[in-house]
């Protein structure tokens, strides 16, 4: 559906790759809205250049606004200024805790235009234990009464809703399901042994000590086995890591690398046997369905919203801690060569049909039209 007006304004904190799901999926999803026909357009709260950004498609217009204040406050004298020029017909903004969505919300209620919120599974009760009391009187202080006032808040999975929901909010919830782009080829090159991937961030919520920990008890019996771990380090977290592998006695069998994009993470998934998602709580884990439409098996945590890994017989999905996590290790280092390529045959088939970049614009652009009032209630809203 081609939403009338379809001027929208995404508002997020950054496109910068280095911000991980929140950068990737705000570009995607406004780059295929475009494709759609949709006017659309990205405010970012970013004024650095260094490092990459995700690219847009070449109808997406951007605006980068400079931070007033601290850059963590993420609020900007210029979004207000942005605002009145786009002068949007519906604002969808990514993220929370940050002024921008403050300044989005007042401006939806000065104007009477439609908000719509993405979470980013920042509303989980494990990301609202990371800096608490801040978070706490952010809440206190009007964000729970800003986001009353938006039309729905969007979550990727039906988990991710319920959390919401337990908050008492008071409003409609829309799961819709991120998408993934498809693989770019790339040529396995053959590692002597099972190769097991981390793609993510180097961050203590990440689990990435539980996951070392588990490799140390799993890899024992594993001959070349290796575990690869490649992202961010934004924090030093990513030196404490290493400790911990070399005081575990298995840094030979541990490759850390930096966050890799384009050609390079393409490779990273062709050497790949084995993805793992050791966090005890994700939202929605975009680096899951990314490797299944690559036929790759993934192992995942209970703190993320993928039954179905185990529902389609294309992974392990086990409860968080070292014991769970080291006996599925166990399990996918033993398995023969052709079970994993079953099981990753019966992944890709499954990504492949349920999370696609079409079809996440297409609910939303139905999500938008309910918004403006020019539909029904779509299928992907929950009532309150």
């Amino acid at each position: 559906m081609i939403i009338d007006p379809p001027r929208v304004l995404h508002v997020t904190e950054s496109l910068r790759v280095q911000y991980g799901g929140l950068a990737v999926t705000c570009a995607r999803l406004a780059s295929h809205l475009a494709q759609r026909g949709v006017e659309v357009s990205v405010a970012t709260i970013d004024n650095r250049a260094a490092g990459p950004t995700v690219p847009l498609d070449p109808g997406v217009a951007t605006v980068r606004c400079t931070p007033t204040g601290p850059r963590r406050l993420g609020f900007s004298r210029e979004l207000d200024r942005a605002l009145a020029v786009a002068d949007p017909g519906l604002l969808h903004v990514h993220g929370l805790w940050r002024g921008y969505l403050a300044q989005a919300a007042r401006y939806s209620r000065s104007r009477g235009r439609p908000l719509i919120v993405s979470a980013h599974g920042m509303l989980h009760r494990s990301a609202r234990r990371q800096r608490s009391l801040i978070k706490a009187a952010v809440r206190r202080l009007g964000q729970d009464a800003l986001l009353g006032r938006a039309a729905c808040l969007h979550a990727t999975a039906e988990e991710e809703a319920e959390e919401i929901r337990s908050l008492r909010l008071d409003l409609p919830v829309a799961v819709i399901p991120w998408g993934v782009d498809p693989p770019a080829p790339a040529q396995r090159r053959a590692p002597a042994g099972r190769v097991v991937l981390f793609l993510g961030r180097f961050h203590a919520t990440k689990g990435v000590f539980t996951l070392l920990r588990a490799w140390a008890r799993a890899a024992r019996g594993a001959g070349q086995a290796r575990l690869v771990l490649a992202g961010y380090d934004g924090d030093g977290y990513r030196a404490r890591c290493e400790a911990l592998a070399a005081s575990l006695g298995v840094a030979p069998s541990v490759s850390f690398r930096d966050a890799v994009a384009g050609t390079e993470r393409e490779q990273l998934f062709a050497d790949a046997d084995v993805l793992v998602l050791p966090s005890p709580s994700e939202n929605f884990g975009l680096v899951v369905p990314e490797a299944l439409v690559r036929g790759i098996p993934v192992i995942a945590t209970h703190g993320s919203p993928w039954r179905s890994l185990t529902e389609q017989r294309c992974g392990w999905w086990v409860a968080a801690g070292d014991g769970p996590l080291a006996a599925a290790l166990d399990e996918a280092l033993a398995a023969a060569g052709s079970d994993l390529r079953a099981m990753g045959e019966r992944g890709r088939r499954f990504a492949g049909t349920r999370f696609t970049w079409p079809q996440a614009a297409a609910s939303m652009c139905d999500l938008y039209a309910w918004a403006l009032g020019l539909a029904p209630i779509p299928g992907c809203l929950r009532p309150t």
